[in-house]
């Protein structure tokens, strides 16, 4: 019989979840080793959300190569609503309860792990992710260059906010927008992609009103706002 690789202590120690180390460390009173812990942590989600980042926008980069914009339009559209229309339904309702879906939406954000940058003026709250977790991080990384490149959307549509050579990724912030519009006659947030994506930073915009949300944002889309 081979050698037993880790003894019973070293097995029941790797059972554990990280956060489960976390706490006992700071239950122990030992800073520094939960600060190692932490660390530790968010490199574990970071790669897992990495790694499921990759899966989808070369999912959607090869359905766009197969069967071209229409059926990719198509098939975002109902990916996304997937996701998103629950998430909305299930924000808070009411005139007097913005403050807390704004909350909220940042909190998702952390999602992604990276920092934020948020501001607010009289009629909306911006916010930047420096940088962009998902999409930008793609470009920024190479991932739309070279031989396995992802797939770019080549020509100007609403599905690329009237851009050529839009990253297939980025193209889901469309459909967010789409969808919310289609259900609730406005969207709650709108994006206003960087000059240079993958180098500057995209700016997510929330109307305080969402009947204030300009014009421009629902014509981009080939929509017309509703009356």
């Amino acid at each position: 019989m081979a050698e037993k690789f880790f003894s019973e202590d070293e097995l029941r120690e790797m059972e554990k979840r990280t956060v489960d180390r976390l706490v006992e460390a700071i239950d122990a009173g030992d800073g520094e080793k939960a600060k190692k812990i932490a660390r530790r942590m968010y490199n574990e989600f970071l790669s897992m959300h990495d790694l499921y980042r990759n899966w989808v926008t070369a999912t959607l980069s090869e359905i766009a190569r197969r069967h071209g914009d229409e059926e990719l339009e198509e098939i975002m559209n109902e990916g996304v609503r997937a996701w998103w229309a629950p998430l909305v339904a299930a924000q808070p309702k009411g005139p007097d309860t913005m403050k807390a879906r704004i909350k909220m939406f940042a909190a998702g954000l952390q999602g992604h792990l990276q920092p934020l940058e948020i501001s607010e003026d009289d009629e909306k709250v911006e916010i930047k992710m420096k940088p962009c977790g998902s999409g930008g991080r793609l470009i920024s990384e190479g991932k739309y260059e070279g031989d396995n490149a992802f797939h770019k959307i080549a020509k100007p549509q609403p599905l690329t906010y009237g851009r050529a050579d839009y990253p297939v990724y980025c193209a889901h912030e469309y459909s967010m927008e789409k969808i919310d519009i289609e259900q609730n006659g406005a969207p709650f947030c709108v994006v206003e992609p960087a000059e240079k994506l993958g180098r500057d930073y995209c700016r997510m915009v929330i109307y305080k009103d969402p009947a204030q949300v300009p014009l421009k944002y629902y014509e981009r889309l080939g929509m017309k706002k509703p009356a």
